[in-house]
């Protein structure tokens, strides 16, 4: 799996066949966030990977390539 948050979620939101819109839908997101995120011109605040994490049936630490 690749080492960037935004190719992580992209990966995961194909593997379940969600557009971008669907995702920031089912995130209670502005799709715009979610192509910012993808396209790694913007991190994210923990509280909206955390929904988003949810919505792509995953956990936080599946898509946030976090080294403490």
């Amino acid at each position: 799996m690749s080492n960037s948050l935004g190719e992580r979620v992209r990966q995961k939101r194909l593997s379940l066949n969600l557009t971008v819109q669907e995702l920031a839908q089912k995130a209670d997101v502005s799709a715009s966030y979610i192509y910012a995120i993808e396209s790694g011109q913007r991190g994210s605040r923990i509280e909206k990977l955390s929904k988003i994490a949810k919505a792509l049936e995953t956990s936080l630490p599946d898509i946030w390539p976090y080294d403490a």
